[in-house]
């Protein structure tokens, strides 16, 4: 079982990780979709297991996304549709803490919208971003870019930009800090939270709304829109990116991005 994130006295070394990256037609939660997603499953003293796939996303890869992984439309042509896979992200996820290098950026959003999709259950586990820990691992990191952390913990880089070789270096990038932990006596969740590693600066009311989300499911919203003015709704929290709460809007039946500083009150249905 995943641990809860109040479980201090959680062992490190008993955990399984699994290190995600995904690439999508796009950076808007509501109109684009994954087309790739790779998983790299490893717990202490096991091999890794991997999972790669691209993914038809039933709409074209926009110019800006194909200039960054260089996935072309008629590569997922043929491919199986998320759906078709979820089974298979689901169960290697679920029971997993979560690893990524920026992964509230897009990531989480994208996957839960589309195990949504799929018919599943979002997935609240714990996740460890390397990207905000970087520069407390490496004090004096210029960049926090996937590939300098890799190249500042002498770990070599290879292609980029394509989900499974992201996954992997994210993998190896963990492995390294739990060997260095190890050394350094870090062991639990508390360690890691002393020394600041695990500061999110996510707000209460995201974590409070989170919290709901993974207990109950449905969390219903007093929300002061800026075009329809106060509303209420029941909605499925997705993710938190920075100001933004991504959720599945049941007044509106359709995936929406909501800004935290507008919800004037949540609360159980």
């Amino acid at each position: 079982m995943v641990f809860h994130p109040d479980d201090l006295d959680f062992d490190l070394f008993e955990a399984k990780y699994a290190a995600l990256d995904i690439e999508t037609t796009g950076v808007s939660f509501r109109n684009d979709r994954i087309c790739e997603i790779a998983i790299v499953t490893w717990r202490v003293g096991e091999k890794t297991e991997e999972f790669s796939s691209l993914v038809n996303p039933g709409l074209s890869i926009s110019e800006m996304s194909y200039s960054v992984h260089g996935i072309t439309n008629s590569m997922v042509t043929h491919s199986p549709t998320f759906r078709e896979i979820a089974d298979k992200v689901y169960e290697m996820l679920k029971d997993s803490v979560i690893i990524g290098h920026n992964v509230l950026s897009v990531d989480l959003s994208f996957l839960n919208k589309e195990l949504r999709e799929a018919g599943k259950k979002p997935l609240y586990n714990f996740f460890i971003d390397t990207y905000l820990m970087s520069k407390k691992i490496v004090p004096g990191l210029k960049r926090r870019s996937l590939k300098c952390l890799a190249q500042a913990l002498d770990i070599k880089v290879d292609t980029l930009h394509r989900a499974l070789p992201d996954a992997q270096l994210v993998m190896k990038i963990w492995r390294k800090i739990l060997d260095r932990f190890r050394h350094e006596g870090i062991t639990r969740l508390k360690d890691m939270r002393e020394m600041g590693l695990l500061d999110r600066k996510v707000k209460k009311k995201a974590k409070d709304i989170m919290e709901l989300a993974r207990i109950h499911g449905l969390v219903r919203i007093v929300y002061l829109s800026p075009f329809s003015g106060r509303t209420m709704r029941n909605i499925e929290p997705l993710s938190v990116r920075g100001n933004k709460l991504d959720a599945y809007c049941h007044l509106r039946e359709d995936f929406r991005t909501f800004e935290l500083n507008r919800i004037i009150d949540y609360r159980i249905p």
